[in-house]
């Protein structure tokens, strides 16, 4: 499990499902329409943004980015990546 999938899970579980146990929380978890409602997931990509200095457009912020941690973990590498690819700083 990879450190970004980690600090994922241990939000999640925290502060989504405010459970101290991180474990409750695994890659293939349904997020969207299972432990996160509309209001979680504008939280959980606040914390994305913060956390991972990335900036998200709108139609990015889709049911099929967010349907599970390993979604999440692939948009958020993506992100990281193209960032990295441009040099820019907040740029993914």
């Amino acid at each position: 499990m990879s450190d970004l999938s980690t600090q994922i899970r241990h939000f999640i579980a925290r502060e989504i499902m405010l459970q101290d146990d991180p474990s409750v929380v695994t890659e293939k978890t349904r997020l969207i329409g299972g432990v996160m409602d509309s209001l979680g997931l504008m939280q959980f990509v606040s914390y994305l943004r913060e956390e991972f200095d990335l900036n998200f457009d709108e139609d990015e912020i889709v049911p099929e980015n967010f349907r599970t941690v390993t979604d999440v973990e692939r948009l958020v590498n993506q992100k990281l990546a193209a960032r990295a690819g441009s040099g820019r700083p907040g740029s993914g």
